[in-house]
């Protein structure tokens, strides 16, 4: 049986980011990945990352991005 490991991408108001957002995965907060949501996306479907959903996941009015990994 194949097994997953999880992660949410989300998005902060950051106002001297291009389009005002920088994506962090909620594994590490401390770590922004950036404001280029294509890029990020890519770097981590590089490293085996999925995109499994998106959605409000947080109530806050910005999609959450899920994201999914075979371990």
């Amino acid at each position: 049986m194949d097994k997953f490991q999880y992660d949410i991408l989300t998005g902060r108001d950051e106002p001297n980011a291009p389009g005002g957002v920088v994506w962090f995965l909620m594994s590490n907060l401390n770590q922004p990945l950036g404001p280029q949501l294509l890029l990020i996306l890519n770097q981590l479907g590089a490293q085996g990352w999925e995109l499994a959903a998106i959605g409000d996941i947080a109530f806050n009015g910005r999609p959450e991005i899920v994201m999914k990994k075979r371990i």
